[in-house]
């Protein structure tokens, strides 16, 4: 499937453009921020080609793609119309359901810092880089080819109160130029040359207590917090005419002077305290936190709470000049790294090696979703065993009091020297080093002892078992399993169905609320929510039988099942009954979907009766095998 396929599918599947408040993505997935949740077809994504899986966390909706992430992303955003710069205030649409204080907190934390963090690792790594050549005499700090990529690298970090303020002012829904300046006024030179010369100050005759706002973070959030709240009440109260100036106007003359006089002096008090108590922490007992949070971090990573530790990270950047957290952390990409590859070296399975020997590749690089969603989550003792290799390595980085020094990174070999103090290498950075060798190794050797791998296939085993316990798949007809009026499934109001993206069929609009079985075969599947149940024939055709557009939230509400999995049936025998009126009453379609689902098995899928009234039992679809083709049965049921 190509980027571009893939990218409208995505969008297709999450419920269309117009259930999408927002999207971003970072280096492996695409983060959106959906109206209701619920429309999004969950199961159908995980299958997409190109797709790893589907993660649920922190209010987002986050479809984990690999490295093409930002090839995808830019096939889907022009399809949203969402500027990626707002010049303007925006209206924040209502969600269906209320998020938590956690969620909210996740989300916000995600969305201000996913933009700029490749752009924080770049700069951080060339700081690290810099500062190798610097202590080893091939560069000195005086020339000037040090001088401007020293330049280059601390920009980011001095001047990050304006890149956030840009990225706050999207995420708080207001003039983003306005959130950039007012980040601008933090850093000014003269204001930066009067906090270092201890100049006193006056606004207004109030004095100002100055601080140091170059590479702080805490500060500029909360000021375009408050610029936010401002912009959008003037917005309202002034005449159209005259908004375009005066909004803005008013906006800066009031934010700046107040993030002077109030938010300024109390959020880098906060910053500096947060700073203080994490270090307070920390040093109680290194070695234990180390292994703590080392131990639990990738588990934290997957339910998406590790955004809560990116702003402490890059606060002890700023307020300290160090961070030893990040530092007791960064192993723990390592120790995926040693189960990835000890899976890869025990395993027969051709196809799983090439998962697992890739995911190696890239998680030295840095990137470890190919090894968590393709070879340590599916194998869940390897992920045990790559947690325990990392708390053992976070806990001699907490022992050794290993630091970074450099900004931000996320893992991988090129972030290392980030870790080296510009006095030069010592015993921090050799308990650093040491902490990822540590949780390589222990990781790799307990997968090896303690984790069985991959089996390869026997193909010609499986041949034989579907020969003799499989379905063959033949020629036959489907028969209506409900009395109704017959339709095209392109006339079906949802895309999932009429597109025919889950496969060929047919739609009902029933008159008669009674499910029968439409061939001789078993039962493969009944939902929990009772609005759908999945069937197998004797001759292979593998169905799907949806009962009304969007009834899963129902919850089984109206609907009355009268099988179970795997029980045989008969074609003609009751399958299920709902109250077709009370279903309407609720405000949701009829319209009942069957679909074969294996329809890609079969050379041809054909409708042998026209549109209009039919009987359960009629004949409604011819399927034509391919010659000698024979599979196992399984039908996937999925929410539409």
């Amino acid at each position: 499937m190509s980027n571009d396929d893939l990218g409208k599918e995505i969008l297709n599947l999450v419920g269309g453009k117009d259930n999408v408040n927002n999207l971003i993505h970072c280096v492996t997935r695409l983060r959106f921020k959906l109206k209701d949740v619920r429309k999004a077809d969950t199961n159908i994504i995980k299958s997409l080609d190109g797709v790893m899986t589907v993660v649920q966390s922190g209010g987002q909706y986050q479809v984990v793609i690999g490295d093409n992430v930002a090839d995808i992303y830019d096939q889907i955003t022009p399809l949203l119309n969402q500027d990626s710069v707002s010049d303007d205030v925006e209206r924040e649409e209502p969600t269906q359901e209320k998020e938590s204080i956690g969620n909210r907190l996740v989300q916000t934390l995600s969305a201000l810092f996913t933009p700029i963090l490749g752009v924080l690792a770049a700069a951080g790594i060339l700081k690290g880089i810099l500062v190798l050549l610097s202590i080893t005499h091939v560069l000195s700090e005086k020339s000037g080819t040090y001088m401007i990529l020293y330049a280059t690298a601390d920009a980011m970090f001095y001047f990050l109160p304006i890149l956030l303020g840009f990225s706050a002012a999207k995420v708080f829904k207001t003039n983003q130029y306005l959130g950039a300046v007012v980040g601008a006024a933090l850093v000014y030179p003269t204001m930066v040359a009067a906090y270092n010369a201890k100049t006193a100050l006056t606004f207004l005759k109030i004095p100002v207590v100055l601080m140091s706002y170059p590479q702080t973070l805490i500060p500029i959030v909360a000021a375009v917090y408050v610029l936010s709240k401002l912009y959008r009440w003037l917005d309202k109260v002034i005449p159209k005419q005259l908004k375009g100036i005066f909004a803005p106007l008013l906006s800066l003359v009031v934010v700046v002077p107040l993030t002077y006089l109030v938010v300024g002096p109390i959020t880098s008090t906060l910053s500096q305290g947060l700073a203080d108590a994490v270090l307070w922490l920390y040093n109680i007992f290194p070695a234990a936190a180390g292994f703590v949070l080392a131990g639990i971090w990738q588990g934290a990573v997957l339910l998406g709470l590790h955004w809560a530790f990116i702003p402490i990270f890059l606060n002890n950047i700023a307020t300290k000049g160090f961070d030893p957290i990040n530092a007791m952390l960064y192993c723990t990409v390592f120790g995926q790294v040693g189960a990835a590859l000890a899976m890869a070296i025990k395993s027969k399975d051709t196809k799983f090696k090439e998962i697992a020997y890739s995911g190696t590749i890239s998680g030295f690089l840095g990137i470890t979703e190919p090894i968590i969603y393709g070879v340590t989550i599916p194998h869940k003792k390897s992920f045990v065993m790559a947690s325990i290799g990392s708390a053992f390595g976070g806990a001699i980085a907490g022992f050794s009091s290993a630091k970074m020094f450099g900004g931000f990174a996320s893992g991988g070999i090129f972030g290392i020297p980030m870790f080296i103090d510009s006095k030069g290498i010592n015993g921090s950075f050799i308990g650093f080093c040491l902490s990822l060798i540590v949780a390589f190794t222990v990781a790799l050797v307990l997968t090896l002892v303690l984790v069985p791998g991959v089996e390869a296939k026997n193909e010609a085993k499986e041949t034989a078992a579907r020969q003799t316990t499989g379905p063959v798949i033949a020629n036959g007809d489907v028969a209506s399993p409900i009395t109704g009026t017959l339709m095209s499934l392109s006339a079906v109001k949802d895309d999932v169905f009429a597109k025919g993206i889950m496969g060929s069929g047919f739609a009902i609009a029933p008159t008669d609320g009674k499910v029968y079985a439409p061939f001789d075969g078993k039962v493969v599947s009944v939902f929990p929510t009772k609005h759908a149940i999945g069937l197998v024939s004797r001759n292979g055709v593998e169905l799907l039988i949806h009962i009304g557009l969007d009834t899963v939230e129902l919850k089984g509400k109206y609907f009355d099942t009268k099988v179970v999995n795997d029980q045989s049936v008969h074609q003609g025998e009751l399958l299920e009954t709902f109250d077709i009126e009370a279903i309407k009453k609720a405000g949701y379609d009829t319209t009942i979907p069957v679909i074969v689902t294996n329809t890609n098995e079969f050379k041809d899928i054909a409708v042998i009766r026209a549109d209009g009234p039919v009987q359960a039992g009629d004949s409604v679809l011819n399927v034509v095998a391919e010659e000698k083709q024979m599979i196992t049965s399984s039908v996937a049921v999925n929410k539409a």
